[in-house]
């Protein structure tokens, strides 16, 4: 069905392209896009917390995308992206080299409609990441951050100059059944077929931002995942300014819906205060203190408490402990979490800043199971400092250092672990 909406799509835009804008159509122009990405990831202990289960890890991730952007007329763009992403391990040596395939990363026509209605339409594959990306911001979760994107039917209505409303609806498979793949290997993308319908209104009120949703998600039953399901996600975020430096910012969100023949209730909420001292110390450019609070499952109950980040499964909080988080639940798993952290921003000149965060993690209900095994609340504290760079217009770069210390959520003799990430990327 998408697929056909796609291709539909496509020969409508070219069809229409000559028509859309009359005389006032300019002539088309395209835009080549290149972006080669290098990572080199090393970490010890991130999944298992035990120096005996010789999990260390060393490898380089190395993405390739290339595509071009076809602006047909004023109020019409087309646009699409090949992408492919391989690693090479380092340690351990045991794993084979694999090049993995090419798969379309975005491919979708986008049309303003002319005139006086403020509506934009974008039809086929793309990338959405909505407000502070809490709930909204990646639609493929099990292949980390080789895509983000969405199959997806999404109008923008500018109703006013401060006020816009988006719908979508997007649909996802296990792995990429919808457009041709290269070399296909087939990299999973959800554990189950999933649907999904949103609204997102996002206003402002003099200095003040709000933002308001109502996500419906519905999930498939699979072999592996043999309970369909059904989320129902209403929440709302504010940046309020206090004073002239300071910026508060609290997002909140319940959720209902079914679990198989459970029912669901959970909440879901993030706040932070900002702090803007650039000019006031040297370096030091933003302070923020902040709070996470995602409700856990209760045992002994029918009834699903946990929250689901059902489109906000990417390393917002960490890059490390996504990977801790896979044997609990799922990788990039937020859930049965809470967390109050400081950060401060720091500034070395026109070509580089970077920050350093301090987050003490902790869990609503513990797990006294095999894994993680503890019988606490805390899960432990995570220590992050990041390192931005700009050497050229084409080139940046990033060196990213997490350390964690597990507590009292995981087994006795939990060993803490080092992770490190240095990326350089070259866009065109």
């Amino acid at each position: 069905m998408l697929r056909k909406m796609v291709v539909w799509c496509f020969i409508a835009a070219a069809v229409l392209s000559p028509f859309v804008l009359g005389e006032e159509k300019p002539a088309p122009r395209l835009k080549l896009i290149f972006v080669e990405r290098f990572r080199f990831e090393a970490w010890d202990n991130a999944v298992n917390l035990d120096d005996a289960a010789n999990d260390n890890f060393a490898y380089t991730r190395n993405r390739t995308t290339l595509g071009l952007r076809w602006q047909a007329a004023k109020n019409l763009e087309i646009l699409g992206k090949i992408t492919n992403e391989f690693r090479v391990y380092l340690a351990p040596k045991d794993r084979a080299f694999n090049g993995h395939e090419l798969f379309f990363d975005n491919l979708y026509v986008r049309w303003t409609i002319p005139g006086r209605l403020p509506f934009t339409i974008t039809a086929g594959r793309q990338d959405i990441n909505l407000g502070e990306g809490f709930v909204i911001a990646d639609g493929t979760p099990l292949d980390g951050s080789r895509s983000y994107y969405f199959n997806a039917l999404r109008v923008d209505a500018d109703f006013h100059e401060n006020h816009k409303l988006i719908f979508f609806l997007h649909a996802q498979e296990t792995a990429d059944r919808y457009l041709p793949l290269i070399n296909g290997r087939s990299q999973a993308l959800a554990e189950q077929p999933e649907k999904a319908l949103a609204f997102y209104y996002s206003g402002a009120f003099g200095k003040t931002k709000i933002d308001a949703y109502a996500v419906r998600k519905l999930t498939d039953e699979t072999e592996l995942w043999p309970v369909a399901g059904r989320i129902d996600t209403f929440g709302a975020r504010a940046q309020v300014p206090l004073l002239r430096p300071l910026m508060l910012t609290a997002e909140g969100a319940v959720q209902t819906g079914t679990s198989g023949d459970a029912g669901r209730s959970a909440f879901g909420g993030i706040v932070h205060l900002d702090y803007d001292i650039e000019g006031a110390l040297p370096l030091l450019k933003t302070v923020v203190l902040g709070g996470i609070y995602l409700s856990g499952d209760r045992p002994g109950t029918e009834k699903i408490e946990g929250w689901d980040p059902i489109f906000s499964r990417w390393p917002k909080w960490s890059e490390s402990y996504i990977y801790t988080l896979s044997r609990e639940s799922r990788p990039s798993y937020w859930s049965n979490l809470t967390s109050l952290y400081g950060s401060i921003s720091l500034g070395f000149g026109r070509r580089s800043d970077g920050f350093l965060m301090c987050q003490r993690i902790g869990a609503i209900e513990p797990q006294p199971g095999v894994f993680p095994g503890g019988s606490g609340h805390a899960r432990g504290m995570l220590l992050k400092g990041r390192l931005n760079y700009k050497i050229s217009k084409f080139f940046t770069g990033r060196l990213i250092w997490e350390r964690f210390i597990p507590g009292s959520f995981y087994f006795p003799g939990a060993s803490s672990y080092n992770w490190l990430q240095f990326e350089m990327i070259f866009r065109y």
